[in-house]
C-alpha cells in the first residue's frame, strides 16, 4: 500500500505539470510592445485592410467570420529605432536573426501592425504592435492580447 501512495505522490505531479503545458503550448503572444501610430501608418494600414477586405474571398470571409480583428502592417523600422526593444533584442532574448552577430541585430527589422475590426474598419485600440517573427499570413495569432488574422501587407 505504501509504494502504491508513493508512486501516486511522484507520478501524478508529473502528469499535472504536462497536461497544464500542453493546453498553453499554441498560445503565442507575438506583439512585444506596443507603440502609438503616425497618421500616416493609419492611413496606409486602412487602405491595405480595405483592399483586402474588396477582394477576400469566400474562403477568407469565412476566417474574418471565425476571427472578425485583422493584424495590417503599418510599417517596416530597424531595430535601431525601437528604443526599449532595442536593448532586449541585443540581449538575446528573442534569439540571433539578422545574420547572427550580435553587432547585427540593430538593423533586424521590427514589422509595425495595426489591429482593425474588419466589421467597422475602426482600430481596436489607438496604438499597434511591434513584432519580430510573425505568423505565416492567413493565420491568427495573439497580438498583445487580441487575436487577430495576420494579413501583413496583403494577403
Amino acid at each position: 500500500m505504501k509504494q502504491f501512495v508513493f508512486t501516486l505522490l511522484f507520478v501524478c505531479p508529473f502528469l499535472v505539470g504536462f497536461v497544464q503545458c500542453s493546453a498553453y503550448a499554441g498560445t503565442t503572444d507575438y506583439a512585444l510592445m506596443s507603440a502609438t501610430p503616425y497618421n500616416s501608418e493609419i492611413a496606409l494600414a486602412r487602405e491595405r485592410l480595405e483592399k483586402f477586405l474588396y477582394k477576400a474571398s469566400a474562403k477568407k470571409r469565412a476566417i474574418l467570420a471565425q476571427t472578425p480583428v485583422v493584424a495590417v502592417q503599418a510599417a517596416v523600422v530597424p531595430a535601431s529605432e525601437t528604443g526599449p526593444l532595442l536593448r532586449r533584442i541585443l540581449s538575446g532574448e528573442f534569439g540571433i536573426g539578422n545574420g547572427g552577430r550580435p553587432a547585427d541585430q540593430a538593423s533586424r527589422p521590427v514589422l509595425f501592425l495595426l489591429l482593425f475590426d474588419s466589421r467597422t474598419g475602426q482600430m481596436v485600440s489607438d496604438d499597434g504592435v511591434l513584432v519580430l517573427n510573425p505568423p505565416k499570413r492567413g493565420k491568427v495569432g495573439d497580438f498583445g492580447g487580441v487575436s487577430a488574422l495576420y494579413i501583413g501587407e496583403s494577403w
